[in-house]
């Protein structure tokens, strides 16, 4: 019987995964894939074997990869989570009471907003801007405009690591159509309220005083904090 997703076994299992994939790809993945391909070429079968058992390449390291596939498959999930409960003791107001939380990957009818009080709706988007980010500034559109047409007297809330890719987009001549591409529910719906708006910048004009972009900063670890033993590991991988 395999263990529970959250067990320590598993626990365990995956720190021990992360290590051994981390030992594998070294310094620089690339470097090392091309060393294996130049390896490999021009091999029969038992010179294959040997060299995969010189490199300590196997079923359990196969495996290795999967478990951390699957584990990096829900780390969104998890940093959504963590980004929204970390912040709120430093963003709630004295005598501010949470009404709901939308914690997961996304907004149900029930819990419409990230976050929800008896002051604010807030929409919280905990992502490292690269420049390249069209799907995710389609994310952006899409929460302004659900959060913006939203009927209510709280204050509107979008909280970013980083407003800049975020604003520019919301200010530039990009059409709504492509803005919801990946939206059509709210392509539909933006066209039966406002047919003759065309640009983003547009709809943004509209509604921008209606709707606060606030800016969270995450703290960044240091490493000295580290154990002088847990450095010297991680110095080693």
């Amino acid at each position: 019987m395999k263990p529970a997703p959250s067990s320590p076994e598993t626990l365990y299992q995956l720190a021990g995964s992360v290590e051994r994939i981390a030992r594998f790809s070294g310094k620089n993945l690339a470097s090392k894939i091309a060393e294996l391909e130049f390896k490999f070429a021009n091999l029969q079968k038992q010179d294959i074997v040997r060299n995969l058992n010189a490199d300590s390449i196997d079923g359990k390291l196969l495996d290795a990869a999967r478990l951390v596939k699957h584990a990096a498959a829900q780390i969104d999930v998890v940093l959504h989570s963590l980004g929204i409960l970390v912040l709120l003791p430093s963003i709630l107001e004295d005598g501010e009471v949470v009404e709901s939380l939308s914690l997961g990957a996304g907004s149900s009818e029930a819990k419409r907003f990230d976050l929800e009080t008896n002051r604010r709706i807030a929409e919280f988007t905990f992502i490292e801007w690269t420049g390249n980010d069209n799907t995710r500034l389609q994310k952006i559109f899409k929460d302004f405009y659900r959060i913006a047409e939203f009927n209510t007297p709280k204050r509107k809330e979008i909280w970013l690591t980083d407003d800049t890719y975020a604003l520019k987009y919301l200010r530039s001549g990009t059409s709504i159509r492509s803005a919801t591409h990946k939206h059509r529910d709210i392509w539909e719906n933006f066209q039966a309220k406002y047919p003759s708006i065309e640009k983003v910048r547009d709809y943004y004009r509209l509604r921008a005083e209606n709707v606060i972009f606030r800016v969270y900063t995450p703290p960044v670890p240091r490493s000295a904090e580290l154990p002088t033993s847990e450095k010297d590991s991680l110095l080693d991988l």
